[in-house]
């Protein structure tokens, strides 16, 4: 009975790992509909009880002479909080363009803002671990030089440290949407940025527990990041580092997706692939570096449980992916030139059948997505559908392979 228990155990990860994007997206439509329905508007934010805590935002940019100067002013005059309950503090983090000319002019004309200069260049992490010695908040929103929240954000996101039990909430992440959608490549994120966001996000907070923050636009309790050390600078990404740790030592991490920010995403496929590299980077540093302490004592960390299976299974699948992409080719190529044509049909019809499923469950995750986002206003971007998920998959996959190596030998040595 024992062998038989495991035999079957086995076979049931095997088809989870063969079919983790058909089981997985299902996954993430069941438990965020859980999610939406039992907890999203409970969990609505609602005006201050107890007055506007002074907050900071910080704002990292480097080299950002396009974007600054609009990012700027619109925090400092377009935000509905009370101008003397919030700075922005700009770190400028060693720009070699006209960005700190730009910064001399705004800090002369806004009062809210005041400059800190990097004079050398060591990331984002550091930046903000400078700022953090010079801010006056006990609450920080660290705000991309790209990004502008909606103008209710900061109260918005206030509200969730306010109420019943919000004295555990280490930091609060808000919904991201892209501003820009210029081109096929910008077109096809905010289908992304939907289902990852939007649907996976709710996901996680069925069970309480989130990957990574957004680096672009996230409410911080000041002591919770004391607590854990700060922005870690040896990790590829600082945002899903600081998510791990906050939960590790006890903290909450909440989405919040009412609180709505909007951000400049790639807009070329190259750009794009730099930007997934890092991800997939951070991901897979912060899996093996925080991942294993976590295992070690899996009732007190119960919540990032299933955070951690399912980005490890989504790492084996990845590279499955490419293998038997590379089997099913050679088989091919061997069946054609033995004329075995019966075979080689026999093969697509296979690969077609889940290809099939596999789109069949992925535009019901986006318009899940969209329906819990905007009520279903953004399907008309479901026409880009077929792009991001015949192209984007790959691009993901390939990158968590391309990294894998790199990150375990940097990972070896820090």
């Amino acid at each position: 009975m024992p062998s038989d228990t495991a035999e079957w155990a086995v076979q049931i990860l095997v088809f989870i790992i063969v079919a983790y994007p058909i089981v997985g997206g299902l996954a993430f439509i069941v438990s965020s509909f859980y999610y939406h329905v039992f907890s999203e508007k409970r969990e609505m934010p609602r005006y201050l009880q107890h007055g506007e805590p002074f907050v900071t935002i910080f704002v990292p940019a480097h080299n950002e002479e396009s974007s600054i100067a609009s990012t700027v002013h619109y925090l400092a005059s377009q935000i509905n909080y009370p101008a003397d309950k919030y700075e922005i503090l700009v770190i400028d983090d060693a720009s070699t363009d006209r960005t700190a000319e730009i910064l001399a002019q705004l800090q002369d004309e806004l009062p809210t803002v005041r400059v800190i200069t990097v004079v050398q260049n060591c990331g984002k992490a550091h930046g903000l671990n400078v700022a953090l010695a010079y801010a006056n908040g006990d609450f920080l929103l660290s705000n991309d030089a790209d990004t502008k929240p909606n103008p209710d954000a900061l109260w918005q996101y206030m509200s969730y440290f306010e109420r019943d039990g919000g004295h555990n909430v280490g930091a609060v992440t808000g919904n991201m949407l892209a501003a820009n959608r210029t081109t096929l490549t910008a077109q096809a994120q905010q289908n992304e940025l939907n289902s990852i966001i939007g649907l996976i996000k709710r996901s996680q907070m069925s069970y309480g527990a989130l990957f990574a923050f957004s680096g672009a636009n996230t409410m911080y309790r000041k002591q919770a990041v004391i607590d854990v050390g700060g922005w870690h600078a040896e990790q590829p990404t600082e945002d899903i580092s600081i998510a791990w740790d906050m939960q590790q030592a006890g903290w909450r991490a909440l989405f919040a997706p009412h609180i709505r920010f909007f951000l400049d995403v790639p807009e070329r496929l190259k750009a794009l692939v730099k930007q997934r590299r890092r991800w997939s980077s951070g991901g897979i540093y912060v899996l093996l570096s925080k991942g294993p302490k976590l295992l070690r004592h899996p009732v007190a960390n119960f919540r990032m449980m299933p955070v951690i299976l399912d980005y490890g299974i989504s790492i084996v699948w990845s590279f499955l992916y490419w293998i038997s992409m590379a089997l099913f080719l050679l088989a091919q190529v061997y069946f054609a030139v033995a004329q075995n044509w019966e075979r080689f049909w026999h093969n697509w019809y296979m690969v077609g059948i889940f290809v099939a499923i596999q789109m069949v469950v992925g535009l019901i995750q986006l318009t899940t997505a969209s329906y819990y986002n905007d009520g279903g206003k953004t399907l008309k971007y479901i026409v880009f559908a077929p792009w991001y998920m015949l192209v984007y998959w790959m691009v993901n996959t390939w990158t968590v392979v391309y990294e894998f190596i790199p990150t375990v030998a940097n990972l070896n040595l820090s």
